[in-house]
C-alpha cells in the first residue's frame, strides 16, 4: 500500500540566527522520503540536517538567516506534506561603535564602525545633513566594517558625524586643529616720494585670513590716509600723500606670525614759491622783506651778505605758514645792501636801498 503522511510539516517563525526542526511521521517506518524549500532537493551538510527514526522523519535547520524563509516540503512517493517557515531578522546593531577623531587641517581621517549584519546598508550624516560620497569624502563597506574617509580637512569640516542603519545610530565628533597662518610673500621694503602714494602687498597661506596693520607699534585705521584692502589671499595697504614723517616700519600682523618692511620717503627739496623784492626806505623807517616757501615746515635763515642775521631790536623774524618775513626797523645807511633768505640748498637775495 503507497506511504502516506499520518502528521504533516507545522508552519513555523524562526528567529534569525537560531535554528529549527521539521518533523513529520509517515505510515510506514523507514519508508525513504526527500526534503525540498520551492523546487530545490536539500542535501545534508552544515546547513541543513535530516534524520529518520521509525516512522518519523526531521529536517533540522541550522544558523537560519532571512533568505531562509520560504516553503520546505518533504515527499514520498507520490505524497508530499508542505509548511512555510517564516525568519524573523535580528535587528541589526553596531558591534563596536564610532570613535571621536583629531586631525590637522589639510590632513585625512577614517571613521569607521562594526555591525552585526554585512548586509546591511547604512547612510552617513555630518549633523542632521545626509552625505553623498565624492573626492572629500570616500564611503566604503568591508564585511560588516562601514568607513568614512574624510579629506583635506578644512576647519568647517569639524562636527559630529552619524552613521545610521535601520533604527540605530553611532555618532562620533571630528575636530579639525587649524594650521596657523603664514606668510608666504612677505613685505617689501620700499622708496617713496614725498607727495605720491605707496602700497604695502604680503600673501598669506590662507585667504580671508584676518590681518592688522601698524606703523612700529601704532595700529593703522582705514581712513583718508590709509586703505586697507584684502582680496583673496592679498593683502594690501595703501599709503596716500606720503610725507616725510611717513618713513619708517610697517608690519603686517596674522595672528601670531608678522611681516616687516622699511618705507623710506624722499622728501622733494624746498623751493621758494615767490623770492625777495628788493626795498627801498628812507633812514629811521623801517622794511620788510618776504617770501613764499613750498613747504610751512622748512626751517629758514636770513643773512646780510655772508654776515647770519640773529633776531633782536632791530631785527624781527617771523614765519606764519609759507611765508618768511624779515623786518629792519630804524633803518640807518649801514643798513643798505644784499639780504638773502637760505633754506637747503635754495636760496633768494634783494637789494635794500636806505635814503
Amino acid at each position: 500500500s503507497p506511504v502516506t503522511f499520518k502528521q504533516e510539516l507545522q508552519s513555523q517563525e524562526a528567529e534569525e540566527g537560531g535554528s529549527f526542526t521539521l518533523r513529520c511521521e509517515l505510515s510506514k517506518p523507514g519508508a525513504p522520503v526527500e526534503w525540498r524549500k520551492g523546487g530545490m532537493v536539500l542535501r545534508s551538510g552544515e546547513k541543513y540536517q535530516m534524520k529518520q527514526k521509525a516512522y518519523t522523519a526531521e529536517l533540522l535547520i541550522r544558523n537560519v538567516q532571512p533568505q531562509d524563509s520560504g516553503d520546505y516540503s518533504c515527499v514520498c512517493g507520490v505524497h508530499k506534506t508542505k509548511a512555510h517557515i517564516r525568519v524573523n531578522a535580528q535587528p541589526v546593531t553596531f558591534r563596536t561603535k564610532l570613535k571621536n577623531q583629531e586631525a590637522a587641517e589639510g590632513g585625512s581621517v577614517t571613521l569607521h564602525c562594526e555591525l552585526s549584519d554585512p548586509g546591511a546598508a547604512v547612510q552617513w550624516l555630518k549633523g542632521a545633513e545626509v552625505l553623498k560620497p565624492g573626492e572629500k569624502l570616500h564611503m566604503r563597506k568591508n564585511g560588516n566594517i562601514a568607513e568614512l574617509c574624510i579629506k583635506n580637512l578644512q576647519p568647517q569640516d569639524a562636527g559630529q558625524y552619524s552613521c545610521v542603519t535601520g533604527e540605530q545610530k553611532t555618532t562620533a565628533e571630528v575636530n579639525v586643529k587649524a594650521s596657523p597662518v603664514t606668510f608666504k610673500q612677505e613685505l617689501q621694503s620700499q622708496e617713496a616720494e614725498e607727495g605720491g602714494s605707496v602700497t604695502l602687498r604680503c600673501e598669506l597661506s590662507k585667504p580671508g585670513a584676518p590681518v592688522e596693520w601698524r606703523k612700529g607699534g601704532m595700529v593703522l585705521k582705514s581712513g583718508e590716509k590709509y586703505q586697507m584692502k584684502q582680496k583673496a589671499s592679498t593683502a594690501e595697504l595703501l599709503i596716500r600723500n606720503v610725507q616725510p614723517q611717513d618713513s619708517g616700519d610697517y608690519s603686517c600682523v596674522c595672528g601670531v606670525h608678522k611681516t616687516k618692511a622699511h618705507i623710506r620717503v624722499n622728501a622733494q627739496p624746498v623751493t621758494f614759491r615767490t623770492k625777495l623784492k628788493n626795498q627801498e626806505a628812507a633812514e629811521g623807517g623801517s622794511v620788510t622783506l618776504h617770501c613764499e616757501l613750498s613747504d610751512p615746515g622748512a626751517a629758514v635763515q636770513w643773512l646780510k651778505g655772508a654776515e647770519v642775521l640773529k633776531p633782536g631790536e632791530k631785527l624781527h623774524m617771523r614765519k606764519n605758514g609759507n611765508i618768511a618775513e624779515l623786518c629792519i626797523k630804524n633803518l640807518q645807511p649801514q643798513d643798505a645792501g644784499q639780504y638773502s633768505c637760505v633754506t637747503g640748498e635754495q636760496k633768494t637775495t634783494a637789494e635794500v636801498n636806505v635814503k
